[in-house]
């Protein structure tokens, strides 16, 4: 396993050159490129490639610019009131997008603006060893579920979320629905790349990592759902520091209609 420094260094050696123009996108400038091309998932296990999803309706490559015409980027107190999300902390370097995480709570998150009620979502994703109360989270989140902790429908479907684990080893997949919490952890080292996707319909949920079920759920969110990408600060629930959140792509999926229940 790489050590706390060594990937520090690595992270920092790879995004501080074009943080300048990354900052202009999410502060609202103009931006060239958008999400419009999906390039083929190459070199990774994919619950797209091996279930067939088919052609994404919408992706987001990170190549050279976040576009806000796609997004909204958080500039509000962070996860619970505790620090502050900032765009000023949403980097881009090698075809990646990064989130980080001061030691002071400030930290980064976006939302999609392309959302859907049933359908599928998936992510690849990379994590570097940091501070334990720092969380990485890939959630769908309703379209106009509230700002709070909770969603004003009670409906949150985290399809990767890292607790207090500074070493990186342990994902988590949780659903929230009227009826109530329900969940799933694994054992992977997430400082290499995995794939981690989700699937909703009226039947049910279910959670894929690099290909493979890890989670399934009778029970379903029924709201217009948007993909948030988080790092979230839990002061005192692990330990201290900084962390990094490295995603390449995201790509979001329609039910074929054969799977609309």
């Amino acid at each position: 396993m790489i050590s706390r420094f060594h990937a520090r260094v690595a992270v920092l050696s790879m995004v501080t050159a074009l943080a300048v123009s990354t900052l202009s996108a999410a502060q609202g400038e103009a931006a060239t490129g958008t999400a419009g091309a999906c390039s083929p998932v190459t070199g990774d296990v994919s619950a797209a490639q091996a279930l067939a999803w088919g052609a994404p309706t919408w992706c987001a490559e990170f190549d050279d610019a976040v576009d806000p015409a796609d997004w909204v980027f958080y500039d509000s107190p962070g996860h619970a009131g505790n620090g502050r999300r900032s765009p000023e902390q949403l980097y881009l370097g090698n075809g990646a997008l990064y989130l980080h995480g001061r030691p002071d709570g400030t930290t980064a998150g976006l939302a999609t603006k392309h959302d859907q009620t049933y359908g599928r979502w998936e992510t690849r994703v990379r994590l570097y060893p940091g501070a334990g109360s720092y969380h990485p989270v890939v959630l769908l989140w309703p379209k106009e579920g509230g700002g709070a902790v909770r969603s004003s429908t009670s409906e949150e479907v985290n399809f990767l979320e890292v607790i207090n684990d500074p070493d990186r080893q342990r994902p988590n997949f949780f659903l929230h629905t009227p009826q109530g919490q329900e969940q799933a952890s694994a054992n992977v080292d997430m400082t290499t790349w995995h794939t981690y996707a989700v699937e909703n319909t009226q039947s049910g949920v279910v959670g894929y990592l690099d290909g493979q079920e890890w989670f399934r759920s009778p029970n379903a969110t029924h709201s217009p759902m948007s993909v948030c990408l988080q790092l979230d600060w839990f002061p005192g629930q692990g330990s201290e520091g900084e962390a990094w959140m490295e995603v390449d792509w995201l790509r979001i999926y329609p039910l074929q209609a054969a799977d609309t229940g």
